[in-house]
C-alpha cells in the first residue's frame, strides 16, 4: 500500500488515502466525498513519501500530480 493525497483541483479539500495505485486512491476519495454529500468529479492525486533524514512524520510529494478524469475513458475489466 502507498499513501496518496487526493484533493480537489483548487486544493480546497483533501483526503489522505492508502491505496495500490493513484487511480484507486482517486476512486476511494470520490466515494468518501459522495457519501458525505459533496461529490467531486475532478481530483488531483499526489503520492506521498517520507523524506530522507530524521524529520519525523513530514511527508513530501513523491510524484507529480495526476488529475482524474484525464479525458479518456478507462476500460472496465
Amino acid at each position: 500500500m502507498r499513501l496518496f493525497k487526493v484533493s480537489t483541483p483548487d486544493e480546497a479539500d483533501h483526503e489522505l488515502v492508502f491505496a495500490k495505485t493513484p487511480y484507486q486512491a482517486a476512486q476511494i476519495a470520490r466515494t468518501v466525498w459522495a457519501e458525505a454529500g459533496t461529490p467531486r468529479h475532478h481530483v488531483k492525486v499526489v503520492e506521498l513519501c517520507l523524506p530522507d533524514g530524521d524529520v519525523g512524520l513530514v511527508y513530501e510529494p513523491a510524484t507529480t500530480p495526476t488529475v482524474y478524469p484525464r479525458g479518456t475513458n478507462r476500460s472496465k475489466k
